[in-house]
């Protein structure tokens, strides 16, 4: 493993992601070797069948000078059966293989400290990283303290390797990766009303969401943001919301409409990447 340089993919499994597709993409394509995108063009994840929005099409205009991109569209009853089929489209080209929402980001620093990090670990099975979580637009919020989740993020690929969990692979061996090297970007709730409820009407968790979260939690919090225990599924997950300075945020992210404190969260005025 050591002395040469390792290849790494991007899997991105989306459905219904216009709202950070784009910049999803122009944030990792400097960073990775393979992009591997899954569009799920039909029901998402056993949930009910909805309209569908721009996603496809900006995954297949997106710029591809370097040939990275490797896209696939299809129907899965699960998030576990995506990500596989996502896994196959890469497991040949790559060493490491990073499992990447649309609505995740990293800082370009970081991205490079971390890569250099995990060479020099190749007993390892997989790696997990420590999340910044974001709340709400225009502005952004970030969930304070941040949250405890430790997020799977990256395994070295075998012929073997398999997800068996929604972010988890087959890998034996997990480690952290410490906060001082690298944080992922989470915009899991920097999203407008509409696009939050059917988020937690699709996502794998939806039977879990407390009763009423969305009248007594999301939408009473922008009239008190003193609300606190704001996690959907795990209360007090997210103890606050407060605000976030622009600079603080990964670099492609900064120019995104819900970044800007004057726009309107209207999901009409959202714009692929200039």
């Amino acid at each position: 493993m050591f002395g040469r340089r390792l290849r790494i993919a991007a899997g991105i499994c989306v459905h219904n992601e216009e709202e950070y597709i784009a910049y999803c993409l122009k944030g990792i394509y400097d960073l990775v070797d393979v992009i591997a995108v899954s569009v799920n063009t039909g029901v998402p994840w056993g949930g009910k069948a909805e309209p569908l929005d721009r996603t496809l099409e900006l995954v297949q205009s997106f710029p591809d000078p370097d040939g990275k991109m490797r896209i696939q569209t299809g129907e899965w009853q699960t998030e576990v059966d995506q990500r596989n089929s996502n896994l196959d489209l890469v497991r040949d080209e790559v060493d490491l293989y990073m499992v990447l929402d649309a609505d995740e980001f990293y800082c370009a620093d970081e991205f490079r400290r971390m890569m250099r990090y995990i060479a020099w670990r190749p007993w390892v099975g997989q790696f997990r990283v420590r999340v910044r979580t974001y709340w709400k637009t225009n502005p952004l919020h970030i969930i304070d303290p941040p949250e405890p989740l430790k997020q799977n993020i990256i395994s070295w690929v075998r012929p073997s390797t398999r997800f068996i969990g929604l972010r988890r692979t087959s890998g034996r061996v997990r480690h952290l990766i410490p906060p001082r090297v690298v944080v992922l970007h989470h915009f899991s709730y920097a999203r407008t009303s509409e696009k939050v409820l059917q988020k937690t009407a699709d996502f794998s968790h939806r039977d879990d969401v407390a009763p009423d979260w969305f009248a007594n939690v999301w939408l009473r919090w922008d009239q008190d943001h003193s609300l606190e225990n704001l996690h959907p599924t795990h209360p007090p997950e997210y103890k606050r919301a407060i605000p976030v300075d622009i600079d603080s945020l990964p670099e492609v992210m900064r120019d995104h409409p819900f970044a800007q404190p004057a726009r309107s969260q209207d999901s009409e005025n959202l714009a692929p990447v200039p």
